[in-house]
């Protein structure tokens, strides 16, 4: 706990409330959080940044809102870990719409979106089921001159595989391979379930041939999905 036989800083502070945040304590951290005007001190984006994220984590996103909010009146300037935090619960909420409202506000304020803004809201339109858009925005991204991490490639390509874009799903682990960025074991995973999951059995096979070639495992989830197809279309 901070100030225990010394006196406490906002970094103690920070520090004490992010491992409230961690471990789901989230009334413990907003407790600290609380305490810190009390102590003289004043929090700073840091602070902020961390109670967001517990905060939304919690599905507490009405108060996530609200003290994204606080922090402007508190004359504090949002950073992109801060946006980034803010977006990303706001997709874990499904709230689309209002990430994007941020989004735009972020850009006005001159804070500039990074990879993890782009991945974040990926993220979120293929959780949402808008596959159009995260593609849209997703090759969007060389223009900004921003090279697409095995996550990001993981994210869509996983959502284009469920949605049975077996083509695109090709040419993007192709892709992958040209620039340096070689597909892992949740990249192979997540196309296969994607396949078996449209009833792709064929498409699914090959690629668990691939996986195999490269000294990759299916996981759990993959191997239950080939043993539940019907015995003349399973594994043989």
């Amino acid at each position: 706990m901070p100030g225990k036989g010394l006196k406490p800083s906002i970094i103690s502070y920070n520090s004490s409330i992010n491992e409230y945040c961690k471990k789901g304590r989230v009334e413990e951290a907003w407790h600290l959080f609380l305490e810190v005007p009390r102590k003289g001190l004043d929090c700073d984006v840091v602070t902020y940044s961390i109670i967001l994220q517990g905060l939304f984590r919690a599905d507490r996103c009405a108060d996530g809102l609200k003290l994204f909010k606080e922090m402007h009146a508190q004359q504090l300037i949002p950073d992109v870990v801060t946006y980034n935090t803010l977006l990303n619960g706001l997709c874990m909420n499904r709230q689309i719409v209002e990430a994007f409202s941020f989004l735009h506000i972020m850009e006005e304020q001159g804070v500039y979106p990074d990879i993890t803004t782009d991945s974040t809201l990926i993220h979120g339109l293929c959780k949402d089921g808008k596959l159009e858009i995260a593609r849209d925005l997703f090759n969007s991204l060389p223009c900004k001159g921003l090279q697409p991490d095995v996550q990001l490639y993981t994210i869509i390509i996983g959502s284009l595989c469920q949605e049975g874009h077996v083509e695109e799903t090709k040419c993007l682990l192709a892709e992958m391979e040209k620039s340096g960025c070689a597909p892992n074991t949740v990249t192979y995973n997540g196309c296969i379930q994607g396949l078996l999951k449209r009833k792709l059995l064929a498409e699914a096979k090959a690629l668990l041939d691939e996986m195999h070639r490269r000294g990759f495992s299916p996981d759990s989830t993959t191997v239950s999905l080939f043993i539940n197809q019907p015995q003349d279309e399973g594994l043989r």
